[in-house]
C-alpha cells in the first residue's frame, strides 16, 4: 500500500499560524485547522462537511505569540456558549448573547500563551462567535490570524488530507462518471455542480493542431489541467484516436461570424496592459516557456497556435463563455484592451508552442465521435456525445480500495482508465477521503466553501494574506519590460492591492458580492493598473463564506441613527481643521485636495462597504490591521490631538465621522 506522505510531511514538526479546530456532534469528531477563532453558521447547514447539521461544539486550541509584553483584556461576541482559558487558567465564560463579559486585564509576557478556546451551537445548531482582545488605549477588535500558532496533531493533519482529498475528488470531476444513484440530495458540495468547457462550436474557435495535442497529452500543454489523458499517445491507437477527436471537434460548427486577427500593431500597447493588469501573478509570459514550478502558474507559450483569428479576442473579453466555472475571470476588458492584449500574446507566443514527438495520422470525424462516445466525454462537457455513463456508481467505488482498483491504481490495476494529472498531495488525499464515505459530498459550510475558492481562485495571487505577500509582489517587476517604452506610467500597483486578511470582517457581504460580480460601481480604487476581475459563477456564495469565516452574519449596509450636532463634528474633523483625511480622499465627485501617486477610496462609497467595528479598528491603528498601510495614526491611547473637540476622546471623534460618512452632507 502507498502511504499519505505528502501532506503529512510538510506538516509534520512545523507550528502553523493558525489554530487546531476540533468540532464534536453525538460522538463523533472532525479536526482541521482554522485561521482565527470564529464561526459564524446557518441552522441549516453543518459546522463542517464531515458532520451533521445541528448542535455541536468547537474548541480551539493552540497559542499565542506576543513579541512584547501587553496587558490585555479579552471577550467574545455573538451567541451560545463559550469559555476561553489561557495558560491554563479561566478567563472569560459567558453564556446566552455573548459580548457583556470580558476578562480581567492580563500582563502577558513575550512569548508563547497556550490558549483554549471553547463554543457550543444553539441547539437549532445555529451558531455565531468571534474573539476579542483589546487594551488601554486600543479598542477591541479581532485577534489578528498572525499571532496564533499551533502544533497539527494527528488528527488535524488527518482533517486537512480529507480536505484536500475532497476538493481533489471534485476538481477531477470523479463524480461526473462515478453518479449517485439517488443524486447528490438539495445541498451538495458546490464544486460537485462543476461542469468542462462547453465544446459546442469549439471548432470555430480552436484548431485542430492544437486539439490533436491536447487530446494526446493535456498537462504538456497546461501543467495544472485537471483534464485527465484518456488516450495513450506512446502507441499509433492513441495518436489515431486523438486525431479522430480532434477531428470531431473540429468539425463542431455554429455558424458564427468569422472575426478578423487582431492588429499586429497593437502588440506593444498590449504588452503594456499585460503588466498593468498583473497577468503574471497567474500565467508563465510565452517566453517563459510551458512553466511548471510550484507557482502552478498557466503558460501562454501555445496561444498563437491554439486559437483561430479573432477568437483570443472575443476569449478575453468573456472567458467564461463556454465555460462557466473557468478559473480565468472578466475583467471587462474594453475592445481596446482585448485586442492589444490578444494581439501582443499572438506575438509573444508564435513559434514558441509546445513541440511533442508523436506524428498524427489524419483524423477522422466520424470516427472521433464514436471515440467520444467510447470515453464517455460528454458526462463532463455537455452536448458531446457519451453522456451516460457505465462507470461504477458513487456508492459503490467508495466501498472499494482505491489503491488496488480504480483510476488510483498502479499500472496494471488499472487499465484502460483515464490517467489524472494529479497534483501535491492530491493522489495521498484522495485515498484518505476514499475512507471517508460520501456523505460530506451531499453537504457544505459556507466557510469551508470560501477557502477553498480563495485558494482555487489564486487570490493570494494579488492579495496579501495574513502574512503571506501577493505572489505578484514578486514576478511583476519580471514583466516591467513590455511597459519600459511607458515613461510617465505610475508603478502603483504594489501599493494600495488591499489585504485579505479581514475582509470577511471589513466589507458588506453585499458589497463583496458585487465586487465579485464585477458590479461594484464605482471602482473602490480607480488608480490602480492592476483591478479586480468578475468571478461570477459563485460570487453569492463565496461573498457569504467569506463573512461567516471571519464570524459574521451575511448582511448588507446597516441603517445608522445620526445626531445633527456630531454629523457638523464629523464633517470638520475629515477637512484641513481635524485630521485632514480629504486630502487624500474623495467625496463624490469633489477630488481630495492633494496628487499622491496612490490613491485613497472615496468617502462617498464608505456607507455600502465599511462595517462599523471595523472602521473604529482602522481609524484606531491603520497600521495595525493592515501592515505597511500609507494611512496615519491619528491618535495613541485614544487621545485626539484635537483636544479642544469632544474632550479630545479620538473614539467619539470617530463615531462623529463615522455619523458624517451615513448623510448626504
Amino acid at each position: 500500500m502507498r502511504r499519505f506522505l505528502a501532506l503529512t510531511a510538510i506538516m509534520v514538526g512545523t507550528a502553523n499560524a493558525e489554530l487546531t479546530a476540533t468540532f464534536s456532534q453525538n460522538g463523533k469528531t472532525d479536526v482541521r485547522l482554522d485561521r482565527m477563532a470564529a464561526i459564524s453558521v446557518p441552522a441549516d447547514q453543518p459546522a463542517t462537511p464531515f458532520l451533521e447539521s445541528g448542535k455541536f461544539e468547537v474548541v480551539w486550541t493552540g497559542a499565542i505569540e506576543l513579541k512584547e509584553r501587553r496587558r490585555l483584556y479579552f471577550s467574545f461576541e455573538g451567541k451560545g456558549k463559550a469559555s476561553l482559558t489561557i495558560a491554563g487558567k479561566e478567563a472569560v465564560v459567558e453564556e446566552g448573547p455573548l459580548g457583556a463579559e470580558k476578562s480581567k486585564r492580563l500582563r502577558l509576557n513575550p512569548g508563547l500563551h497556550r490558549i483554549v478556546v471553547s463554543y457550543s451551537s444553539a441547539q437549532d445548531g445555529s451558531a455565531n462567535f468571534r474573539l476579542y482582545w483589546e487594551e488601554e488605549g486600543m479598542p477591541r477588535q479581532t485577534i489578528p490570524p498572525t499571532v496564533f500558532s499551533t502544533e497539527p496533531s494527528d488528527a488535524a493533519k488527518l482533517g486537512e488530507l480529507h480536505r484536500h482529498g475532497r476538493i481533489a475528488f471534485t476538481e477531477q470531476n470523479c463524480a461526473k462518471c462515478h453518479a449517485p444513484e439517488q443524486g447528490f440530495g438539495a445541498t451538495p458540495m458546490p464544486e460537485i455542480g462543476e461542469i468542462g468547457p462547453i465544446l459546442a462550436g469549439v471548432g470555430e474557435r480552436v484548431t485542430e493542431q492544437w486539439l490533436k495535442k491536447w487530446m494526446a497529452d493535456p498537462k504538456a500543454l497546461k501543467p495544472t489541467t485537471h483534464m485527465p489523458q484518456l488516450v495513450d499517445p506512446t502507441t499509433p491507437d492513441g495518436l489515431q484516436k486523438a486525431s479522430d477527436l480532434a477531428a470531431f471537434l473540429a468539425s463542431s460548427k455554429m455558424g458564427l461570424p468569422v472575426s478578423p486577427a487582431p492588429d499586429a500593431s497593437l502588440a506593444k500597447e498590449g504588452g503594456v496592459h499585460f503588466h498593468e493588469l498583473g497577468c503574471v501573478a497567474c500565467h508563465y509570459p510565452a517566453a517563459d516557456g510551458a512553466g511548471g514550478d510550484e507557482s502552478r502558474r498557466v503558460p501562454l507559450n501555445n496561444v498563437d497556435s491554439k486559437y483561430l483569428p479573432g477568437q483570443l479576442v472575443a476569449f478575453l473579453k468573456k472567458p467564461e463563455a463556454y465555460h462557466p466555472f473557468t478559473g480565468m475571470p472578466n475583467f471587462q476588458m474594453s475592445d481596446e484592451e482585448a485586442n492589444s492584449i490578444a494581439a501582443f500574446l499572438r506575438a509573444e507566443s508564435e513559434g514558441k508552442e509546445t513541440e511533442m514527438d508523436y506524428e498524427f495520422p489524419a483524423g477522422d470525424a466520424t470516427r472521433g465521435a464514436a471515440v467520444a462516445e467510447s470515453l464517455h466525454c460528454g458526462t463532463c462537457h455537455p452536448g458531446l456525445p457519451g453522456g451516460v455513463s457505465t462507470a461504477p456508481g458513487l456508492d459503490t467505488i467508495f466501498k472499494a480500495d482505491w489503491d488496488e482498483k480504480g483510476c488510483l491504481a498502479e499500472g496494471d490495476k488499472r487499465p484502460e482508465l483515464p490517467v489524472l494529472n494529479l497534483g501535491g498531495g492530491d493522489l495521498e488525499g484522495l485515498l484518505a477521503f476514499s475512507k471517508t464515505g460520501t456523505d460530506s459530498l451531499k453537504r457544505d459550510s459556507s466557510s469551508e466553501f470560501a477557502s477553498r475558492q480563495m485558494e482555487a481562485k489564486r487570490c493570494n495571487s494579488c492579495h496579501a494574506l495574513d502574512d503571506e505577500s501577493a505572489l505578484l509582489s514578486s514576478l511583476h517587476s519580471t514583466t516591467k519590460k513590455y511597459a519600459a517604452h511607458v515613461h510617465d506610467l505610475d508603478e502603483r500597483v504594489d501599493q494600495s492591492r488591499p489585504q485579505l486578511t479581514f475582509v470577511g470582517e471589513m466589507l458588506y457581504t453585499s458589497y463583496i458580492e458585487a465586487m465579485l460580480k464585477g458590479t461594484a460601481k464605482p471602482r473602490p480604487r480607480p488608480w490602480l493598473g492592476t483591478r479586480m476581475p468578475a468571478f461570477g459563477a459563485y460570487a453569492s456564495p463565496l461573498a457569504e463564506g467569506l463573512s461567516r469565516l471571519h464570524g459574521f452574519e451575511p448582511s448588507g449596509p446597516a441603517e445608522v441613527e445620526t445626531y445633527p450636532e456630531l454629523v457638523g463634528i464629523g464633517k470638520s474633523l475629515i477637512g484641513t481643521e481635524g485630521f485632514g483625511c480629504t486630502t487624500c480622499h474623495g467625496i463624490g465627485d469633489m477630488e481630495a485636495t492633494a496628487a499622491f501617486e496612490v490613491g485613497a477610496v472615496n468617502f462617498e462609497l464608505a456607507p455600502q462597504r465599511l462595517r462599523e467595528g471595523y472602521f473604529y479598528r482602522w481609524m484606531d491603528h491603520p497600521a495595525a490591521v493592515i501592515p505597511g498601510s500609507k494611512m496615519p495614526r491619528y491618535a495613541d491611547g485614544n487621545k485626539s490631538p484635537r483636544g479642544d473637540i469632544l474632550d479630545g476622546d479620538a473614539g467619539k471623534q470617530y463615531e462623529a465621522i463615522w455619523q458624517w460618512l451615513h448623510t448626504e452632507d
